[in-house]
């Protein structure tokens, strides 16, 4: 809790206003006669720390023509946070963080994607968090910019006169020496004001004697100690939107927010609210995380009773991270599951990528208990000569290794309805079941059956997927001969998801169509939002004679986020047809102008993959359409260069 949390990369198109303003020694271009080469940069936790080398230019072509640039080499055995420092007072001079200079620039030159970070240091050693940005090309100068408005006014912000630069700020380590080059660092403008809520988060509804609340204007709050706590790498400050205060949160990495003077005791409530709204792109992968800590009955962190729980939301979970509009979390208390006590709760800890966040509506309440099934799932009345079961009272079973993979994001629990035995997943993201050592042989059967019972809205854009996964003969994932295939459900698919209600997905395998081989099923993956989902009756069977004419129909494609998003120059656009159909798939830019055409064609049933090169075009958002013989789906995606 008192380390450097792990750094989320944030790319985020801004604009910038022109104009420098200059009160210390800069540009720092390392040019001779100017400033930053003659300079006596001290290197820090680097092992034997390499002095900086001022060399010239090793691609002084494109955006970065300089003749001579920083050279910093970050050493295999040297810290994650190994950086640079300028001298007190003789180098940058002293200045004081303002409007004309609070946007600094770095141009930067790496062979690999890491984070760089700069500090400003006063005289008498005070300074703020570094702020870190990660570079998003390799091989080539690419300039970073760092947002530092938000340190306007404070104490570390008044009287600076030392900077200090972390090239290569990489908390996963490395596994050899790099080289990194820097050069033309410059102080700005303030940035042109990003957006910020036009209106207030919702009004809460809960009745204040079922509340505790740390920040609402609606309840009366308890007393909070640090809205950032000193460990932390976030800038918070106070705002009202039309006239409701709001916390907002910017260069926001990790933020930690503490009332250990008055531990909360949240064992009467079921449930955690918060309200976030954010500028910034919230497609894949950027996250949100909210972690709930209890101290223990010691009040105190780390006295061996402590306990934490963590939950992470994106663009494809529920509540789905969206820009420029409030989303609500309102979890039950039970989804942290690791959270055994929430009597002496002291800390939340909040994990960002989006890098300005606005906040309001943060409290526990109590609400009504979370809806469970009453009766057991139907039995299964297939004869048990013509089943291969994985988890059901009516079979014998074969092996499962897991039920919920180390790789995967979800918890399972085993509860009983009615007596009868189910798999209880929570917080289901996507779950991994495997059964590798023993990979089991559905070649002589016909159907997939499995029943799902959840307490979650399954109107779209709800929807459950399961995969099968072959590995093939020689049992290895990844051997060269895995074949698998997806199937999507949802409200409008038969079977259709509904809530609080069993629903029996029972399908021919032949609809798994790209699941050419059978003989060596190892794993099965389920995809699900809603994310509180009860599992029974998974087996696969011989239907024999039974006719399978009217068997459920399945969506016929799915249409995958691009990877990497946001992404320069090029990104890999996937997805998956239940039968051979007719697909167009084409982009558009943000004024819904098509600019390119990927597939027109027949194509196969299966996975399929196109590559967009967007190396002639602008950054900005752009929409990828696929129609499969008439039907439409579309996701949008960010091109930042």
């Amino acid at each position: 809790m008192r380390t450097y949390g792990t750094s989320i990369a944030t790319l985020v198109c801004i604009i910038m206003v022109s104009g420098l303003a200059f009160a210390q020694n800069a540009p720092v271009d390392f040019e001779q006669g100017g400033h930053g080469a003659s300079w006596t940069w001290a290197v820090f936790e680097n092992d034997t720390n390499p002095a900086l080398e001022i060399v010239a230019n090793p691609d002084a072509s494109g955006l970065n023509t300089s003749a001579t640039v920083a050279k910093f080499t970050a050493l295999q055995s040297g810290n994650p946070w190994a950086g640079c420092e300028s001298q007190h007072a003789v180098d940058i001079g002293t200045f004081t963080l303002d409007e004309t200079n609070c946007t600094i620039k770095i141009m930067v030159h790496k062979s690999v994607i890491s984070d760089v970070g700069i500090k400003l240091v006063t005289a008498t050693g005070g300074a703020g968090p570094e702020i870190k940005v990660a570079n998003t090309v390799v091989d080539q100068w690419e300039e970073l910019v760092f947002d530092f408005s938000a340190r306007i006014g404070q104490a570390e912000s008044t009287d600076i006169d030392q900077i200090v630069v972390f090239p290569d700020f990489d908390l996963a380590g490395r596994s050899s020496d790099r080289v990194i080059y820097f050069d033309n660092i410059t102080f700005s403008d303030i940035m042109v004001t990003t957006k910020e809520p036009d209106a207030p988060a919702p009004t809460p509804t809960a009745d204040a004697g079922d509340v505790v609340s740390l920040f609402s204007n609606a309840y009366t709050n308890v007393t909070v100690d640090k809205w950032s706590a000193d460990w932390d790498n976030a800038d918070v400050s106070d705002m009202q939107i039309a006239g409701d205060d709001v916390k907002k949160y910017s260069n926001f990495v990790f933020a930690g927010i503490e009332f250990t003077s008055q531990t909360v005791d949240a064992s009467d409530m079921t449930h955690f609210h918060l309200d976030i709204w954010t500028p910034d792109p919230t497609d894949d992968p950027a996250v949100f995380k909210v972690k709930l800590v209890d101290f223990g009955a010691d009040g105190a962190f780390g006295g061996g009773d402590d306990v934490e729980h963590e939950l992470s939301f994106t663009s494809s979970t529920t509540p789905a991270l969206a820009s420029e509009t409030w989303v609500g979390i309102d979890v039950p208390l039970t989804s942290f599951v690791n959270l055994t006590t929430v009597e002496h709760l002291a800390q939340i800890v909040l994990v960002s990528d989006p890098n300005t966040v606005y906040m309001d509506n943060l409290y526990f309440y109590r609400g009504s208990e979370e809806a469970e099934p009453t009766v057991p799932a139907p039995t299964p009345t297939a004869d048990a000569s013509d089943v291969v079961s994985l988890f059901s009272n009516a079979y014998t079973n074969a092996t499962v290794d897991t039920w919920s993979a180390d790789w995967d994001n979800a918890d399972v629990s085993d509860v009983q309805v009615a007596g009868d035995d189910v798999k209880k997943y929570s917080n289901l993201v996507f779950a991994g079941i495997e059964f590798t050592s023993q990979p089991i042989d559905v070649s002589g059967m016909t159907h997939f059956h499995m029943d799902i019972w959840t307490p979650d809205p399954t109107s779209d854009p709800a929807v459950f997927k399961v995969k099968l996964v072959d590995f093939g003969a020689d049992g290895a994932f990844g051997g060269g001969d895995d074949v698998e295939h997806e199937l999507t459900f949802t409200s409008s698919t038969t079977p259709a998801l509904a809530s609080e209600t069993w629903v029996g997905i029972d399908v021919p395998l032949t609809s798994f169509t790209g699941l050419t081989t059978k003989e060596h099923l190892a794993q099965m993956v389920i995809v699900s939002d809603p994310n509180t989902v009860y599992v029974d009756n998974l087996y696969f069977y011989d239907a024999g004679s039974t006719s399978v004419e009217g068997m459920p129909a399945v969506e016929t494609f799915t249409l995958a986020q691009n990877y990497p998003n946001p992404f320069n120059p090029s990104t890999t656009i996937r997805y998956d047809l239940s039968r051979p159909a007719f697909v167009t798939l084409r982009i558009y830019n943000a004024l819904g102008e098509q600019v390119a055409t990927l597939v027109d064609e027949e194509i196969s049933a299966g996975s399929h993959h196109a590559v967009f090169n967007a190396a002639g075009l602008p950054s900005g958002s752009y929409v990828y359409s696929l129609t499969v013989d008439g039907q439409t789906a579309a996701r949008s995606m960010m091109l930042l260069k």
